[in-house]
């Protein structure tokens, strides 16, 4: 009886640990999920500007948001070597808010050719490098049908006039898998 016990508590703890490692397997993304055509569906910025005038001490801001629509435009990641492209057009409404809180909008229509590699750097980041500009990515949401991820990027200069430009800008994106 004590060997049927634990025999049963063996089996038991086997398949409970089993069960275990399926669970984080499964959860983990790989590049074959990424590799692929995928649709944009949603595409959206928005950022700010924050100038310094180093003589004065003077500081300002400006900030800015935009949307897209009639989206036309894919991304299509490759492995070895690991490459991405991005290639299409899509129309934008951009509202500009200045220094005073005047907003101001825009509208363009686009295009988007942009092409390069990018190194997984784990289950949620990406680097994108096209031509050494380098853009941090990271995943939100990657299944079968879904790729869903962010970036933020922030840049500095001073200008001629000594004013210390400070722009960052998050971009939002969400793909469907077109093959």
């Amino acid at each position: 009886m004590k060997n049927l016990k634990k025999s049963t508590l063996i089996l038991l703890l086997i398949v409970l640990l089993g069960c275990s490692k399926d669970d984080s397997s499964s959860s983990e993304r790989s590049f074959s999920e990424l590799s692929g055509t995928w649709e944009v569906t949603s595409f959206s910025y928005n950022g700010t500007t924050t100038n310094n005038d180093i003589e004065t001490n003077e500081s300002w801001s400006t900030s800015y948001y935009a949307e897209a629509w009639m989206l036309d435009f894919r991304v299509t990641f490759e492995e070895n070597p690991n490459s991405y492209s991005f290639n299409g057009n899509y129309n934008i409404d951009y509202y500009f808010t200045n220094v005073d809180g005047q907003e101001y909008y825009y509208y363009a229509n686009l295009d988007k050719d942009d092409n390069g590699i990018y190194v997984r750097n784990s289950n949620t980041n990406l680097t994108f490098n096209e031509n050494g500009d380098y853009k941090h990515i990271t995943i939100h949401e990657l299944n079968e049908t879904t790729l869903k991820y962010t970036s933020h990027e922030t840049s500095s200069e001073t200008t001629s006039e000594n004013v210390l430009e400070t722009r960052t800008r998050t971009e939002t994106y969400i793909f469907e898998r077109s093959n």
